[in-house]
């Protein structure tokens, strides 16, 4: 018997989330929110499909839990963030090849780089791939992974969002 081909199915136009986005929203950061919700709404106004590996769930909890043990935000500020993050998911498609497809390409990506833009080439590399099957972008507050794709990935195109 013989295995059928299962091309990788990718809804178009793609956006990969950074986490630093999700972030911005949950917790209501003033000098972010309203730029990263203008951004979210536009694509999803688009038909933009949201992507992001599975990293970010990590990433933004442990943002937050931050947050709260700072003072930054209320215990009931914190229960709001995680609801809001946890519907927020529920939009967020994850990589259509699976994780590890993308571990070869996130350590090239990294390589030159500090073990702390390990996750960052995570979505770097989920970003490319989708590349590969249509128009995507890469959603972040974070100007220092400019320099990063720019080296080691410079097909895929970055949506920078300014603080």
């Amino acid at each position: 018997m013989s295995q059928q081909n299962n091309p990788i199915a990718v809804v178009h136009p793609a956006v990969v989330v950074d986490a630093n986005v999700s972030i911005a929203v949950c917790a209501r950061e003033q000098d972010k929110l309203a730029k990263a919700e203008a951004a979210i709404n536009d694509y999803a106004a688009r038909g933009w499909a949201f992507y992001a590996p599975n990293v970010i769930v990590g990433e933004v909890l442990f943002a937050l839990c931050k947050k709260l043990q700072d003072g930054s935000l209320t215990q009931t500020d914190y229960d709001d963030a995680v609801e809001s993050f946890s519907e927020q998911m529920q939009m967020i498609l994850p990589p259509p090849g699976g994780e590890a497809s993308l571990i070869a390409r996130a350590k090239e990506i990294r390589s030159g780089y500090g073990c702390s833009r390990s996750s960052d080439s995570i979505y770097i590399a989920l970003t490319e791939e989708l590349t590969k099957h249509g128009p995507a972008e890469f959603l972040t507050f974070d100007g220092d992974t400019v320099n990063q794709i720019t080296k080691n990935a410079p097909t895929v195109k970055v949506n920078l969002l300014p603080i």
